[in-house]
């Protein structure tokens, strides 16, 4: 155990995708409902890892500050994508430090954003919807070097599912069911 990762384990499981790629073969998902103004009801779908079904039994609030309309009953949506993105990369960092045989004793991540509203009000067409940028900052202590470190970083963000997906973009599709 490296960092209360099994470093064995995460070797095997590796050998394993490599060998069988369906192994590696991840589905997740949630359910939102809508409770009242901005605040909803958010509940973890039963997820997939490769042949494998694993029961998610998590649910949480989401829900804006007065500021913005609502009444701060739990983190809104651009707070649960930065958290995230900011737990994938730690992730990653770890994973990547255990693989690598390094002990880590101390790992923060700091993740910030900027939204311009007016393009979410409609007020100026011009204005983007989304995050303008998005900027991070790991705090790290262990027993690493500061080039082994900055290694990790680097393979954390290259390795970081949820960092890829927002640096390269997603395909986003959709429907709709009138009830």
């Amino acid at each position: 155990m490296r960092n209360s990762i099994s470093a064995c384990g995460l070797s095997e499981f590796a050998n394993e995708v490599r060998d069988r790629p369906e192994e590696g073969a991840v589905s997740y998902g949630v359910r939102l409902a809508w409770e009242s103004g901005t605040r909803s009801r958010v509940e973890a779908k039963t997820m997939t890892v490769g042949p494998h079904r694993v029961s998610r039994s998590f649910t949480w609030k989401v829900d804006e500050p007065r500021q913005l309309l609502g009444t701060n009953h739990g983190p809104n949506p651009q707070e649960l994508l930065l958290s995230g993105l900011g737990a994938c990369i730690a992730v990653s960092f770890l994973a990547g430090a255990t693989a690598m045989g390094i002990q880590i004793e101390s790992l923060s991540v700091d993740v910030d954003a900027d939204l311009d509203l007016r393009g979410f009000l409609g007020l100026e067409t011009n204005k983007p919807t989304g995050f303008s940028g998005v900027r991070y900052h790991i705090a790290v202590a262990g027993d690493g070097t500061p080039e082994q470190f900055e290694a990790l970083r680097t393979r954390a963000l290259a390795h970081s599912p949820n960092a890829n997906a927002l640096a390269r973009g997603v395909a986003l599709e959709g429907d709709i069911s009138v009830l």
